[in-house]
């Protein structure tokens, strides 16, 4: 099983795990292997999940390890819980986790307006 005792980092700590997150997603091998999974994925939501999500979850876990984290799912969704945590708090954490995420998620498409033209159907 897991290990069940994750760490409790501290501001300054989560600052340094996330620069050393994004330095790992910018190292050139792993950014070649991200850059064909995602396109290999395209837009599609199932293919991000089975291609992009274990590779990015792979660099992460290897980046976090140094920080107490549990080499499994299980370190990077505390990790994550953790970096949520300071969030709302710090801009530069913030900022950092904005970027993270758009490493391994597909941009959000953009919301249609809401129609106001009267009823559907009325002709």
């Amino acid at each position: 099983m897991a290990h069940m005792n994750q760490p409790s980092l501290s501001l300054e700590r989560t600052k340094a795990a996330l620069k050393d997150v994004l330095e790992a997603f910018a190292a050139p091998e792993n950014k070649a292997l991200m850059d064909k999974q995602k396109e290999t994925a395209g837009n599609d939501m199932m293919h991000m999940m089975h291609l992009v999500f274990p590779v990015s979850t792979q660099i992460q876990m290897e980046a976090i390890q140094k920080y107490g984290f549990s080499p499994d799912g299980e370190g990077a969704i505390k990790f994550a819980q953790t970096v949520r945590q300071y969030e709302a708090a710090d801009n530069e954490i913030a900022e950092m986790a904005s970027r993270l995420k758009s490493m391994f998620l597909p941009p959000l498409p953009a919301m249609a307006p809401p129609q106001s033209q009267g009823p559907m159907g009325a002709s």
